[in-house]
């Protein structure tokens, strides 16, 4: 079994390593380069931006209506040309009311992160990060949310000519909590997470085309971790009153691609979509996607309306429930979004909404029909 569980995984590592035999060498950087780098005229690089958002969401078993203020930053500080450490927190507070039969919805106020790590280029293109990794760095909504997972994971260049680059990643974590838990209990197993993927990207400016391809497998999720998922969609059997396991394995395939071109001056379309599949369950039960086209018109004054609309489909054990994003409502849902910004670029700000309707795809006593809606306003980044 534990042949098959790393065959996924060997499988994009193989792609990567036919790549890299028939591809020019990206990463033959000569000594003179490596010496010729120099650290920026300050080691220490931060930006910050701030949010505000009014959220209405509610289902046949509870509701929620409460505000929300946002703090993000994200820094990088320099210790040698080519080793950095990053540390990305955010700081989330809200205020509201919160109305729930088994008190899933509640007050999210708090201090997270993003990251926390030591990062090395050690070619050019290509890096080496160690610490709490950001997740949706390498992965899809459908597969993680707003995640940080402690591990290591290097990304490898194998290939850039004229904005093509072709990178293979690889990482080995550990699945815990926002504050960074395992959840783990007595006897409990370290939880572990594998992932391996393949990225070809081109870029031209503002404009790109980005997709990747790999393999995931989470181990040993604890008991704490069952008993959550269950109640965000996951299909997991009861042991004792303290006691619940997955009835389904979480290893697959996840597949994403995003891109985005001109139609003509001040109109740019834009498209993403991701996939998902679970090979450790039924075939009806493992499988999910979200797949979006958007449009930004650009206006004189450095002003935008930027609208985007959003197909989902995540069935019940296509991912773990408990670190996919919650902006699907987790797994066992179908559902669409609607959103629309207007940016002023001159101010750095914009201000939209975001509407969010998703359906239980299986009946069960735990989840039903949501809908929420969301009033935004938010800034770019600036620096520190």
């Amino acid at each position: 079994m534990k042949t098959r569980k790393f065959s996924l995984i060997r499988w994009v590592l193989f792609l990567g390593v036919i790549h890299f035999l028939g591809a020019p060498l990206s990463f033959a950087v000569s000594a003179s380069l490596a010496t010729s780098q120099t650290l920026p005229p300050s080691s220490l690089e931060a930006s910050w931006r701030m949010s505000l958002a009014g959220v209405n969401a509610q289902d046949s078993q509870s509701s929620s209506k409460f505000v929300g203020l946002g703090l993000e930053a994200q820094s990088k500080y320099h210790l040698l040309p080519s080793l950095y450490f990053a540390f990305d927190p955010f700081i989330r507070f809200e205020n509201g009311s919160y109305q729930t039969i088994d008190g899933e919805r509640k007050n999210e106020s708090g201090i997270y992160l993003d990251e926390a790590a030591v990062h090395w280029n050690f070619l050019r293109g290509s890096d080496l990060a160690a610490g709490a990794l950001y997740q949706r760095t390498t992965h899809s909504e459908i597969l993680m949310g707003r995640q940080a997972f402690p591990g290591i994971r290097g990304d490898l260049q194998l290939f850039k000519l004229n904005g093509f680059q072709t990178v293979i990643s690889a990482e080995q974590a550990i699945p815990t909590s926002s504050s960074l838990s395992t959840n783990t209990t007595g006897v409990e197993s370290t939880p572990r997470f594998l992932s391996a993927s393949l990225a070809l990207n081109y870029e031209a400016g503002m404009y790109f085309w980005k997709t990747r391809v790999g393999a995931f497998s989470f181990d040993n999720l604890p008991s704490a971790v069952a008993h959550d998922s269950g109640l965000l969609g996951n299909t997991v059997l009861s042991i004792t009153e303290s006691e619940t396991k997955f009835v389904y394995e979480y290893q697959g395939l996840e597949a994403l691609s995003s891109l985005r071109f001109p139609v003509m001056r001040g109109w740019d379309l834009y498209a993403e979509g991701s996939y998902l599949q679970n090979s450790k369950t039924k075939s009806e039960l493992g499988r999910a996607y979200a797949a979006a086209v958007g449009s930004e018109f650009f206006f004189i004054g450095r002003k935008s309306l930027d609208m985007k609309l959003t197909s989902f489909r995540i069935e019940p054990d296509a991912a773990v429930a408990y670190f996919n994003s919650v902006k699907f409502y987790n797994t066992n849902r179908v559902g669409y979004s609607f959103e629309s910004f207007l940016n002023f670029k001159q101010y750095k700000f914009s201000i939209g909404a975001r509407y969010t309707e998703a359906e239980v795809i299986f009946i069960n006593p735990v989840q039903s029909r949501e809908k929420s809606l969301m009033l935004i306003l938010e800034t770019s980044y600036a620096n520190i």
